[in-house]
């Protein structure tokens, strides 16, 4: 008996030990689950689709009337939380905390079982200071009681960055004006030719178009393909068919007025939107006045506006694709942050503007009169770090002759041998070759191209042209073989003007391809393209007519070595929300 009795106690002690170990990976199990589903709520907040509406409820929290003080907090619980993610974004992990028999549960029970879980989410949002938001998700008991928390915070900045010279395709300071169906794209040239497709513009939403300045609208005025973004200080106006392969973000009204036009990210306006016929918006249409809507509007994920929605559709809300019909209010706290107006010459010349840097050439270096590359005798002319040299076909001469020596003086602060000319002419039919490095020219007065005229610059070579005059290309310029940037990663061709004038100051009129990028950010530069444009254009207004592409290098960013000053990148000077950290 006693072996008996003692055999049973060592038996009911193992079986209470297994119990106790099978409890406690159970709870462990749990507990991680409900850790899980704590990261899965945030990481569907931190989603990109879900970014406006994230967005504009943590700006809520630093400004107007509901906002926190520094310290407080606010819960959001069950459908609120699910009201300020996408639709479905927390299906799939709610899935598989469904009971076995929830298939055999009538509508209304699964109603109610669902409603259980999403009852058990919290969300608290803390506010740390004047620019900071914590954000905790909570799984309050989804499985037998056991809880997980996981923390975000974000920040909200200006992130002024150090930009490049030429990094968006178009920036028009005071206006853009487009028509005739131009194409506006981006592609990366170490990656092959541009295959008429849209580049990393549009799959990352960046803005491809802008302007700058306080109340700097953009008028497209006919079946443009924008392969990126459109941001504008002004407002917005789309006419044609217009295709628009990212984010339109203003400071004023959007008009899009087309019939069969769409936008393929969010229309975002600090005051109206205004739908002509048949206009479709694939994201989010938000405004901080009023939404107006025609008739055949449609808008894939959803329309908030911060006074009416008008339409003659009821419920409005039939606009939104089936899907995300929730994603609908009026009369809400709208809060979109606006683009920060920037000066137009944001470059930075070892501490000097363009126009101050110019007129530093002109006191340092002295003038080598006007070149004229014209026609007979001199046929061919030849552009070096070392010397100008023409070719004299005079039946007396019939050699190359040295026409202009270099003098040393810096660019960006390196040095560089420069030359300084009076007016700089390439017309007529003579041919142009820059070869053995890179070729710096200041030019006093005007610099016109064109006339049958072939400018050939070598791969291991650029020409940057200073211009205190008037630009002007012509119709039968020959850029054939030229390539957007060099072996180095250089411009091949670039063209500085501190032309200052009311009229036009840089004027591309050519039927045939074209590589250059344009700084003219005191001049209206008006384009007018049969063939591709390679390169970007900054100007003080632009005006762009015909159908040829204009075709940014997205390697532009880097040149010369990211001279742009404090002036923003990408983001136009975008104040917008940041993830700071995941704890």
């Amino acid at each position: 008996m006693v072996l008996l009795s003692g055999s049973a106690m060592i038996g009911m002690a193992a079986l209470q030990s297994s119990l106790v170990d099978e409890r406690l990976a159970g709870n462990f199990r749990v507990s991680v689950q409900a850790q899980m589903t704590a990261e899965s709520t945030l990481a569907a907040l931190l989603a990109s689709d879900n970014a406006t509406e994230r967005d504009r409820y943590l700006s809520t929290l630093l400004d107007g009337e509901d906002a926190l003080a520094v310290g407080e907090s606010r819960t959001l619980r069950g459908t609120e939380v699910e009201a300020l993610l996408r639709e479905g974004a927390l299906d799939q992990f709610f899935s598989k905390l469904l009971p076995p028999n929830y298939d055999e549960l009538n509508a209304e029970e699964q109603t109610a079982v669902r409603a259980q879980l999403i009852d058990s989410v919290e969300m608290m949002f803390e506010r740390l200071d004047d620019n900071r938001v914590a954000v905790a998700a909570v799984d309050q008991g989804l499985r037998l009681g056991a809880q997980g928390q996981s923390r975000l915070v974000f920040s909200r900045d200006s992130r002024v960055l150090r930009s490049a010279l030429f990094n968006s395709a178009l920036v028009g300071c005071s206006g853009v004006q487009t028509k005739g169906g131009s194409t506006i794209s981006s592609y990366r040239s170490t990656q092959g030719e541009w295959s008429g497709q849209p580049g990393r513009f549009a799959e990352q939403d960046i803005p491809l178009v802008r302007t700058m300045s306080e109340g700097a609208s953009m008028v497209l005025g006919g079946n443009e393909q924008i392969h990126g973004g459109i941001e504008a200080l002004g407002s917005v106006e789309l006419n044609g068919s217009f295709q628009v392969f990212g984010t339109i973000l203003a400071n004023r009204s959007i008009y899009l007025n087309a019939e069969g036009g769409r936008v393929k990210g969010n229309a975002l306006s600090l005051e109206d939107i205004v739908f002509g016929n048949g206009v479709r918006v694939d994201s989010v249409v938000s405004a901080m006045q009023d939404v107006h809507l025609d008739r055949s509007a449609s808008i894939g994920k959803g329309i908030y506006a911060a006074r009416d929605i008008r339409t003659i559709r009821n419920p409005a809300s039939d606009h939104i694709d089936q899907a995300y019909r929730a994603n609908f209010s009026s009369r809400s706290n709208i809060v979109l942050n606006g683009i920060e107006a920037q000066p137009c010459d944001t470059a930075d010349f070892a501490g000097n503007s363009l126009s101050d840097e110019i007129q530093r050439y002109q006191r340092e270096l002295t003038s080598q009169g006007d070149i004229s590359v014209a026609t007979y005798p001199d046929i061919e002319w030849h552009f070096t770090p070392q010397a100008i040299a023409r070719y004299d076909s005079a039946g007396d001469v019939n050699r190359w002759v040295s026409h202009a020596a270099p003098q040393a003086n810096t660019l960006f602060s390196e040095p560089v041998a420069i030359y300084r000319v009076g007016h700089l002419r390439l017309i007529g039919s003579p041919s142009l070759r820059v070869s053995g490095g890179d070729v710096v020219i200041v030019v006093d007065g005007d610099f016109a191209m064109g006339g049958g005229s072939g400018l050939t610059i070598d791969n291991d070579s650029s020409l940057t042209v200073f211009v205190a005059g008037r630009i002007d290309v012509g119709n039968v310029l020959n850029m054939s073989e030229s390539k957007s940037l060099n072996q180095q990663g250089k411009p091949t061709f670039s063209l500085f003007s501190s032309y200052s004038g009311t009229d036009i100051g840089v004027n591309f009129n050519s039927s045939t391809r074209v590589i250059a990028n344009v700084y003219a950010p005191y001049a209206n530069v008006s384009v007018n393209l049969e063939d591709d444009f390679f390169g970007s254009i900054r100007g003080r207004s632009i005006q762009v007519s015909g159908k040829g592409s204009i075709v940014y290098d997205e390697l532009l960013m880097g040149a010369f070595g990211g001279a742009g000053g404090n002036a923003s990148g990408g983001s136009g000077g975008t104040v917008g929300w940041h993830l700071a950290e995941w704890q």
